[in-house]
């Protein structure tokens, strides 16, 4: 196990954090909080430089005109980005795996705009009267000709800002318990396919997410995404993909809080010395440069196993990473504030609020920490058992 970058990986990441230093640090300050406020103006322009360093169809597959790179080189550019307070309105992230088997119907309409930056999409598991027990869902979908009808309300509509279409998780056979569900790609502008309300969040930099309610919503049987039963094995690989960036997200927002705080404890001078002279400034970054290398490994582990074996083989680290990496960015984000005293709180000149703010969000994003550590006891169980 190796886990010193290659000359590709290093030519990558060097490539992200030129962009990140010289298109976003320098500019983001001027930009919306939020993307789904961006200009068409400034998304264009964002789009545009990405391309230009080479940064987008990371993990797209070479035959669907991407660049077919791995976990590994995801979690690399998503480190980058996240040390800058903004999201950028495209990245390396592409829609359901699964979707690259498709008709190539569905291709047309749903993944290609999508990996295209022309569109978004966006998705909805959790309702009102289940969370994390993705099985316990109620949401129905009833054959009805050559299609299917859905009826239900879910929570937590996530990436509705300029998605064309929704990944809806519903009930097709309920004597099969979780092998019952299944999957379906709905279009956002179907009659019935209802918002209800906003829902704002902790982080200001994530927007808005939606309740929503299905009435009689009608779509084609080639809408099913993947086999019919097969929503609950599908959901997971995606929320074990999303799991183990978020290790990268962790990584890049402790990274940067460091290097804030160290060059305030540098510079900045209390009683006639630098700060960082103080013994319990010293323990706080020393403290600080733990936390970051454990997410690094943990991170950079799961992404190698996953590289090598799929996103099966390493379901129990990309709980780990979700568990462990959000907590220890989340207190190296908040010893670099304290090192920064009032100076910290100021949200227009330091990114620590967004910061923390954005992982305290994803420690509940995705199964929440006790979700994760359920997932990993069940693994590690398993194993033994």
């Amino acid at each position: 196990m190796n886990f010193e970058l290659d000359d590709d990986l290093l030519d990558l990441q060097r490539r992200a954090r030129a962009f990140v230093q010289a298109e976003a640090e320098p500019h983001y300050r001027d930009w919306p909080i939020t993307v789904a406020d961006y200009s068409p103006e400034l998304k264009a322009h964002l789009k545009a430089k990405l391309a230009e360093y080479g940064l987008t169809k990371l993990i797209v597959p070479k035959d669907h005109g991407g660049q077919g790179l791995g976990a590994m080189a995801d979690v690399i550019v998503l480190t980058e980005l996240s040390k800058v307070p903004r999201r950028m309105p495209t990245g390396p992230f592409a829609p359901w795996p699964v979707m690259y088997k498709a008709s190539e119907a569905i291709k047309r309409k749903y993944l290609y705009p999508v990996i295209e930056g022309e569109t978004g999409w966006s998705m909805c598991f959790t309702e009102p009267e289940t969370g994390s027990d993705l099985a316990a869902i109620r949401t129905s979908a009833v054959r009805k000709g050559g299609g299917w009808v859905i009826n239900g309300r879910k929570m937590w509509r996530t990436g509705h800002h300029g998605a064309s279409y929704t990944a809806v998780a519903a009930v097709t056979d309920a004597s099969k318990g979780y092998k019952g569900i299944s999957i379906f790609l709905v279009d956002n502008d179907t009659p019935g396919f209802e918002k209800v309300r906003d829902i704002p969040v902790l982080s200001r930099t994530w927007g808005i997410e939606q309740e929503v309610k299905l009435v009689n919503v009608e779509v084609p049987a080639g809408n099913l995404l993947g086999e019919e039963g097969a929503g609950f094995e599908i959901a997971q690989h995606q929320f074990n993909r999303f799991r183990m960036r978020l290790g990268g997200l962790a990584l890049g927002v402790s990274e940067r809080s460091q290097e804030l705080a160290v060059d305030y404890a540098t510079n900045r001078k209390v009683f006639g010395k630098s700060l960082g002279s103080n013994q319990a400034i010293q323990w706080m970054l020393t403290d600080n440069q733990y936390d970051i290398e454990s997410i690094r490994w943990n991170t950079y582990n799961a992404a190698w196993l996953v590289d090598r074996g799929g996103f099966d083989a390493a379901r129990l680290q990309a709980s780990m990473v979700k568990a462990y990496c959000i907590d220890a960015g989340l207190r190296v984000v908040d010893r670099s504030m304290q090192i920064l005293g009032g100076r910290g709180l100021s949200i227009d000149d330091y990114p620590f609020g967004d910061f923390y703010n954005h992982l305290r969000m994803c420690k509940q994003m995705e199964g929440s920490t006790e979700i994760m550590k359920m997932v990993m006891a069940r693994e590690i169980l398993g194993k033994k058992g």
